[in-house]
């Protein structure tokens, strides 16, 4: 029998109570019962019948029995216990506010009553023992995960062939599997996929090209004028925008897939198992989000490939895995290149290369010369890109609005939910920023474009002043409307149930085709999907959606997924002390700031793509940096 610190109380009765409160947690109807409240209805909330509950039962016994045992002889600092409670914590918080959230939009099913509330915290003390221990258990099996070479067994021989190709020649090998590989979806997608921001941007360089002589960088010109060049090239070349595009998908997919195997030739020269390897190339190639993104036309993508590849970079600085003298100056010139087109092809890329540089230059001494130049140069360039270059081309800069969605979204929220509160001068102070008259009406919960869009650009300095010094007024009478407006437009990335994210379809890249045909007609657009293709696509969009939709795959199309993988690693390195891993991961952690920050909740993944694909490639990476060392519990 295992006992406490104390001696006193055996942990066989904590195993017990916890397994009881995660099973009642895995059956709790949280919705507010029909019947009136009461200490009843709080028990038929919990009400199961099945069989299963049995055997979950003692499961459950068993699995917390060994999750204890470990922690107790494995997780000795405060910090590393720390680094397993409150993750646990913070997950239990939203598995509760976030059913709350996606039901009702607000936290009303956990404070409308007191019955209700204590539902939800014996619903929260059986999340929180379950992730407790799921931490735990992950944590320790990254401690003892083997970093070897894979030792090949009797395998078939080309397979066999196909392995010692990947050891010896990894780049090539990994590029071309890959690009093979995606040469049906490439068929399939001709000339490639559409969204909103494709024909906004495609219309914006036609126009103010052409028309105007006035550009805008709302999204980033660079992005923009490559595919305009792309588009051009097929006009010229081959009569036609839509080989033109399919160039610049063409030139998309190249770029993603170089940086794929350049992170998997970095994997290789660390004698990683192919075991790792081969299914990271798998995830590559079959998770539906990867591969819809592969080519789809949006300026994520570019980045994203330049963000992988500056990921590779870092670690191999940072490890000291970059060589002498031309080795060392040729990784640092393709650290260099990487940053600039992570600052050129996304708008928040410089916050992210900023922040990085700051925290290396804490965290990496041996580098610290590096970072600091890194740092300087990438602030004077966004300096000079911003307030001298773009200006001299006259392209206007990206509304300010961008980096405002959460006090919006909060402004907005209090006018539906308290406007009679507001008084003149407030009134008169918001009315200068947003459509004060309309602000209630326009506000959706989770998406704050429609909040934003009545931004007025012309709005001076002074009158952002009088509307923060506003905003903050309402802030100390209403905390609580703030507090679940943020809320709102952040828990889908946090909660773990409820909705996939949306994957672009056919249909809808087809109603931007034919829109940007209609805007472009001048010009001669005629982008399109070949007719003979239609029935294939669809069929393989609907098989794809429903493969993916079914239980354990459907975690590859869940936001919360990817950001709780991202979190726990965090908590995974400050636990070990995994200085070097946390320092190359910040850069995934900022994009998840960027993510947070932004207009969506979660269910719009081309804010996460950058993580989703980035994130298995840091945990790899990051795991070979640790191999070797002793763990927090053996120090």
């Amino acid at each position: 029998m295992y006992q406490t610190a104390s001696g006193k109380t055996p942990f066989r009765f904590l195993y017990f109570i916890a397994s009881a409160l995660t099973l009642l947690a895995l059956s709790a109807d949280l919705n507010p019962p029909e019947s009136g409240e009461s200490l009843l209805s709080v028990i038929e909330s919990f009400q199961s019948v099945h069989i299963t509950d049995i055997i979950l039962f003692l499961f459950l016994l068993y699995f917390y029995r060994h999750a204890l045992t470990v922690y107790k002889t494995s997780f000795l600092s405060v910090r590393a216990k720390l680094c397993c409670h409150i993750p646990a914590a913070l997950f239990a918080v939203f598995m509760i506010l976030g059913h709350s959230f996606y039901a009702d939009n607000s936290w009303n099913l956990v404070f409308e009553s007191s019955m209700q509330l204590l539902k939800s915290c014996i619903a929260l003390s059986g999340w929180y023992a379950l992730f407790f221990c799921c931490t735990v258990c992950l944590f320790d099996f990254a401690d003892r995960l083997p970093f070897m070479h894979f030792e090949k067994k009797q395998v078939p021989y080309v397979i066999r062939r196909y392995l010692g190709a990947l050891e010896t020649h990894p780049f090539r090998t990994c590029f071309l599997t890959l690009l093979i590989a995606c040469f049906p979806y490439m068929v399939l997608s001709y000339p490639a996929i559409f969204t909103h921001d494709t024909r906004t941007q495609l219309v914006n360089m036609y126009q103010g090209l052409k028309e105007t002589a006035t550009l805008r960088n709302q999204h980033p010109i660079v992005h923009s004028l490559t595919m305009y060049f792309f588009t051009e090239l097929g006009r010229i070349l081959f009569s036609s925008m839509n080989t033109g595009m399919f160039l610049y998908a063409l030139f998309q997919l190249l770029l993603l897939v170089a940086a794929m195997s350049w992170t998997v030739k970095l994997l290789m020269e660390l004698k990683a198992p192919c075991r790792a390897v081969i299914p990271l190339m798998l995830l590559f190639l079959l998770s539906p989000t990867t591969q819809n993104y592969m080519f789809t036309c949006i300026k994520d993508v570019p980045f994203c490939a330049f963000l992988m590849v500056f990921l590779v970079q870092l670690f191999r600085i940072v490890t000291g895995r970059c060589g002498e003298n031309r080795q060392r100056v040729f990784h640092q010139i393709l650290l260099t290149v990487s940053a600039l087109g992570m600052f050129f092809f996304r708008q928040d890329g410089i916050y992210q290369l900023l922040i990085t540089f700051l925290v290396l230059l804490a965290a990496n001494r041996k580098s610290r010369k590096l970072w600091r130049n890194m740092g300087i140069v990438f602030l004077c360039l966004f300096i000079v890109w911003n307030n001298i270059l773009l200006p001299a081309f006259q392209v206007r800069p990206s509304s300010r609005r961008e980096m405002l969605s959460i006090p919006f979204q909060q402004t907005a929220r209090y006018i539906r939910d308290a406007g009679d509160q507001v008084t003149e001068e407030e009134a008169e102070a918001i009315s200068a920023i947003l459509d004060y008259e309309n602000l209630g009406e326009l506000y959706n919960p989770n998406l704050s474009d429609q909040v934003k869009g009545t931004f007025n650009d012309d709005a001076t300095g002074e009158d952002l002043a009088a509307y923060f010094r506003v905003w903050f007024q309402m802030l100390l009478k209403r905390p609580d409307i703030y507090v679940q407006a943020t809320m709102n437009n952040i828990y889908g990335y946090f909660y773990p149930d409820g909705y996939l994210n949306s994957v672009n379809s056919y249909a809808e890249s087809e109603e931007h085709m034919e829109k940007l045909n209609d805007s472009l007609e001048t010009y001669g657009a005629d982008f399109h999907y070949p007719s003979f293709l239609q029935s294939i696509r669809n069929t393989y969009e609907t098989f794809r959606d429903a493969l993916f939709s079914l239980p354990v795959l459907s975690l590859l199309r869940m936001p919360a997924f990817y950001v709780w993988g991202l979190l726990l690693w965090a908590f995974y390195c400050l636990a070990r002390r995994k200085r070097d891993s946390l320092s190359v991961t910040t850069p995934l952690l900022v994009a998840l700031l960027v993510c947070i920050a932004g207009p969506a909740y979660g269910w719009y993944f081309r804010y996460l793509f950058a993580i989703s694909l980035c994130l298995p490639c840091v945990i790899l990476t990051g795991l070979y940096i640790s191999s070797g060392q002793k763990t927090d519990g053996q120090i």
